[in-house]
């Protein structure tokens, strides 16, 4: 079972990459509320910072896919009408179903069928809730973008002002009716924008695409055909942490991100994951970790395979771990890892 796990620590500052409600003309970030051990009282306690939910990252890699598809396949990428428009219902109905699939009864036969159509909720995952309902979970995993333990004291959330000024509509009003229309000419609003050391992680179940899951297990796609898609994801995984596409009100919000230390683990059989990256030792970690996971699949006679790859502008890589010089490097070689491991390259 090939599994890929990749922690990064982003620098990230005067963002605005996951809003909330509006209140007022205030439009407001996402908040999460953590807990974290304060060292002066010797206890823990909690404490509110600016987050980007999971499922933001989850539908920003999911349009990635849909781009790396087009230039992977052309015009005959498996994608179905709707993920292909970033709608991403991903068959929750019979409405929301692809024509191939929507007279078919058998629940595995259902997700056969999707998972051939659409490499999207193949890799996504789906929840059907019309008759028949089959769920397929994700092939990836992700989580909230939270503030790194050791930088929450140097979070910030500021509300940015900004006025919409159009003085043409003035001058088109009556001398009497200037006063009320300057009003509404000039609009004022505010954005709250983020900045923090966050935290990434993400988990790829690389064995899992291609393959049924609801009542049985078992592959559904051509050899050629599970290569494209598995290259499909490395290469939204590239969009994501090289080119920096996810979030909302990147338009006149573009945030500054700086990618600081990564640590990218490809394991094989059993799934191995790397520490999180909630402290700047979160390399070291996971070197610990792997060394003792590995100590125990030889007690129980596994021939387990795990090759760490990392980078850091904050700290010296440790031996044992394979050095890179950037998150491009990092995923080049995980990529290579990948892809020898399914037998698709030497």
């Amino acid at each position: 079972m090939v599994f890929v796990s990749i922690s990064a620590r982003l620098l990230i500052n005067v963002e605005a990459l996951n809003m909330v409600e509006s209140i007022g003309n205030v439009t407001r970030h996402r908040r999460a509320t953590v807990i974290v051990f304060d060292k002066n009282r010797n206890s823990y306690s909690k404490v509110e910072v600016p987050a980007i939910s999971g499922e933001s990252i989850a539908h920003a890699f999911q349009e990635a896919l849909v781009l790396s598809a087009r230039t992977i396949y052309g015009d005959g990428a498996p994608i179905c009408a709707w993920c292909a428009r970033g709608e991403f219902f991903k068959s929750m109905d019979n409405k929301h179903t692809m024509d191939a699939a929507k007279d078919i009864k058998n629940p595995a036969k259902f997700e056969e069928v999707i998972i051939k159509n659409c490499l999207v909720e193949d890799i996504g995952g789906f929840l059907r809730a019309d008759r028949p309902p089959v769920k397929r979970t994700s092939r990836f995993q992700v989580g909230y973008l939270v503030p790194t333990y050791d930088a929450i004291s140097s979070t910030v959330l500021d509300t940015q002002f900004h006025v919409r000024h159009a003085p043409s509509e003035v001058a088109k009003e009556r001398k009497e009716k200037r006063e009320e229309r300057e009003v509404q000419a000039q609009m004022i609003y505010y954005v709250e924008t983020g900045g923090a050391v966050y935290g990434f992680n993400m988990n790829i179940d690389i064995d899992g695409i291609g393959k049924t899951s609801m009542l049985e297990v078992k592959d559904v796609l051509s050899r050629d055909e599970r290569e494209k898609r598995i290259r499909t994801v490395m290469s939204a995984l590239l969009i994501i942490l090289s080119s920096n596409m996810f979030g909302a009100k990147r338009t006149r919000f573009l945030p500054i991100i700086d990618v600081k230390s990564a640590i990218a683990a490809v394991s094989d059989p059993i799934p191995f994951t790397v520490a999180p990256a909630m402290n700047k030792d979160f390399i070291e970690s996971t070197l610990r970790k792997r060394d003792r996971f590995l100590e125990v699949t030889k007690k129980l006679k596994i021939d387990e395979n795990i090759n760490l790859y990392a980078f850091s502008n904050e700290v010296e890589i440790p031996e044992g771990i394979v050095k890179v010089d950037s998150i491009e490097h990092l995923l080049e070689c995980v990529t290579n890892d990948v892809l020898k491991l399914e037998g698709f390259i030497k």
